[in-house]
């Protein structure tokens, strides 16, 4: 099974929830999924999808997924 293919789903909801800058690269066997979430609630969301897939296979996939700052606080 393609890793695109595998990760379709997380894939189709990171572009659902509007995440801007959204990159999805594969290299040497490792997904790539990049962007910057809307949200904190956003970006946990699918944290919650990523490890519903992925469960405790190898690691083929890094999701590097940000919230953007607001002024004030870290993140």
């Amino acid at each position: 099974m393609a890793l695109k293919d595998k990760y379709s789903e997380l894939i189709t909801a990171a572009r659902a929830a509007k995440v801007s800058d959204l990159q999805v690269t594969e290299q040497d066997g490792v997904l790539h999924i990049d962007g910057i979430a809307p949200s904190a609630e956003t970006k946990q969301k699918l944290l919650h999808l990523y490890e519903r897939i992925h469960c405790d296979g190898p690691g083929d996939v890094v999701l590097n997924i940000s919230i953007p700052q607001q002024n004030g606080q870290d993140n």
